[in-house]
């Protein structure tokens, strides 16, 4: 990267986490020099009334006079109320405002001081998660705890100033006030502390739930006895429990991991049966030191310690977003999060590297090298598979990804290892970022030129792993019929959202999801198919590529349409009664699928174009 892409970068990151971040001072700096100005104001006004009657007392000798005069222009009200028995003679009302002035004064005060504060804590928190994975976590720890802390006292804070301004503003500027407006910055004000207190005892679920068979050593005992030996060479105790499964990609988790409704803890291993058949054994011996490797490194403790903060933390962050009151403070804790994820990420591709180091000392870097090429390139090819067949707009008889892989997987690994840009391709990882292909290969001292990729990619699959799961074949096939069923009848579901229907065959598919629908009310019926809508005040019916938009106000819904010129049309929902909710999803059920249809049909149009 140039520095002047670099820069960019930093500017970019600025633009979008730490300039959204400043604006928790802004209310407090706005109320800080409002109360300022209305307590000098007021000040003003009670001097002016002070001078006035020492002024109109002729029976005061005038060199005390002059001396109440300059005691008075030397202390203004605001400081003679809080130390001395002067304000004593003022009405309830106004000690009572001079009261709300000073602590909305000393709020302020206090919430700018407390967010540098916090900022600076932050950044420090930020700086020391760079050193290690226990200083990671520790900072991850503490920095939630204090920024869970200082939002929710920030969020109460800034409710009570946005309210006290609500009045204060117009009542001092214009001599009125808006109850509405107050009532607007109460309510704001009340959700915001709720939605804090809410999601400070809110603690959502952590754990992963994995599609797959767990394989213990009484069934497949040659596996355990391969791994058994992985993990000597990596110096690593085995895991408790392994999972077969045919996502494209290896992983480990100490984390809890749900399969089949069972929940497994320690030390999980997951290995993905269709990989394993095109791989060589040396391959997968290479793949799995690297998974084994990242218990040996902890990295699996502390991403066990720190998932459940990070859960914690988006559960807060979504919370605060939800309430405009909450919502610069919010904008400081993404921030921090943000900066948090630039660190985890390079602690992650640290603990990627130190895993191939592994890995590659354990087999060869060659081996390491082949696997690598080899998931890639399966993964960008089950991609590929599943997004074409998924573009088909026709339903299908049958999805068959699985034969597609096996059958097209060779040649398109010979035009994958082709790629200008392999070595800047990442492998696929649940949990963890990985460094660009060329880095890690690089690191481990095997950079690939195109005839090794070529060689590595396409060598022949002794299937040795794969030959050690009892009964590989018949758990693999069990779970691709129910991923390609489950595939299947997502496609089907999202087929009508694609089609405009032009055929027969296309409208039956449409017309089974959206037939056609008749909802009564007392002055007429609402009527909708996947074409249009027509109700009986209507001269005539239309169609939803004719509408322009539809509004409801009143319990009226307009329908604005273009046909000749612009048009409208409306419908008095209150006729429906009971069914008032149930005509209007179904009208906005229907034009969605019309409006998305339409969407897809111009993008589907200007694709050539663009290619």
């Amino acid at each position: 990267m140039s520095d002047a892409q670099r820069d960019f970068s930093k500017l970019g990151f600025a633009k979008t986490y730490v300039l959204p971040a400043v604006l928790v001072f802004l209310i407090p700096i706005v109320s800080l020099f409002f109360f300022l100005h209305a307590q000098g104001r007021f000040n003003a006004g009670a001097r002016e009334s002070i001078l006035a009657q020492l002024e109109a007392d002729p029976s005061m000798p005038a060199d005390r006079k002059a001396a109440e005069v300059a005691f008075f222009k030397a202390h203004p009200m605001s400081e003679l109320l809080t130390r001395t028995s002067i304000g004593e003679g003022l009405d309830a009302t106004t000690r009572f405002h001079y009261a709300t002035f000073r602590w909305m004064i000393r709020l302020a005060v206090l919430s700018i001081v407390g967010g540098v504060a916090v900022f600076a804590l932050a950044g420090v928190c930020v700086l020391v998660s760079r050193r290690s994975q226990r200083a990671q976590y520790l900072s991850l720890s503490v920095g939630w705890q204090v920024l869970r802390i200082y939002s929710a006292i920030q969020t109460v804070v800034q409710g009570a100033m946005v309210l006290a301004l609500s009045f204060w503003v117009t009542a001092l500027w214009f001599n009125v006030y808006s109850v509405k407006l107050i009532g607007v910055a109460a309510l704001l004000a009340l959700g915001g502390a709720a939605a804090v207190l809410k999601a400070i005892f809110t603690r959502p679920r952590t754990g992963l739930e994995v599609e797959g068979r767990v394989l213990d050593q009484a069934s497949s005992p040659r596996l355990w006895e391969e791994l058994d030996a992985i993990c000597a060479r990596v110096g690593t105790a085995r895991p408790d429990q392994v999972i077969a499964g045919i996502d494209d990609n290896f992983f480990v988790t100490e984390a809890p991991v749900t399969v089949d409704g069972a929940t497994y803890g320690g030390r999980t291993l997951y290995v993905s049966l269709a990989l394993l058949k095109q791989m060589r054994g040396a391959e997968a011996d290479a793949v799995l030191a690297h998974e084994m490797a990242h218990f040996s490194g902890a990295d699996t403790l502390y991403s066990k310690k720190t998932a459940p903060l990070l859960a914690r933390y988006a559960a807060y962050l979504q919370a605060l977003y939800e309430n405009p009151i909450a919502r610069p403070v919010f904008y400081l804790m993404h921030c921090f999060r943000a900066l948090f994820e630039l660190s985890r990420g390079e602690q992650s591709r640290g603990r990627e590297f130190r895993a191939d180091r592994i890995a590659a000392e354990a087999t060869s870097p060659r081996d390491l090298a082949g696997a690598l090429l080899r998931i890639s390139a399966y993964a960008d090819f089950r991609g590929k598979v599943q997004q074409e067949l998924f573009d088909k707009e026709c339903v299908l008889e049958a999805a068959n990804i699985s034969g597609r892989l096996e059958q097209g997987f060779h040649q398109h690994a010979l035009a994958f290892v082709a790629r200008p840009d392999l070595g800047e391709i990442e492998t696929a990882h649940p949990f963890d970022s990985h460094p660009p292909m060329a880095q890690r290969l690089e690191a481990v001292g095997a950079p690939i030129g195109s005839q090794d990729a070529e060689a590595l990619a396409t060598a022949p699959a002794d299937r040795r792993w794969y030959d050690a799961v009892d009964d590989a074949e018949a758990i693999e096939r069990g779970q691709w019929e129910r991923f390609e069923e489950r595939f299947r009848a997502f496609h089907e579901e999202m087929l009508p959202y694609r089609l405009l229907p032009a055929t027969d065959e296309e409208r039956a598919i449409v017309v089974k999801a959206f037939p056609a629908v008749a909802i009564e009310g007392k002055k007429g019926t609402l009527e909708l198919d996947c074409d249009g809508m027509s109700y009986t005040a209507w001269p005539g019916r239309v169609a939803y590529s004719e509408i322009t938009g539809l509004s409801l106000n009143d319990d009226v819904l307009r329908v604005d349409y273009d046909r000749d010129g612009k048009q409208k049309a409306k419908i008095p929902m209150k006729t429906f009664a009971a069914r008032q909710q149930e005509a209007l999803q179904a009208v906005n059920r229907y034009y969605v699928r019309a409006a998305s249809a339409a969407a897809h049909h111009k993008e589907a149009a200007a694709q050539p174009a663009e290619e």
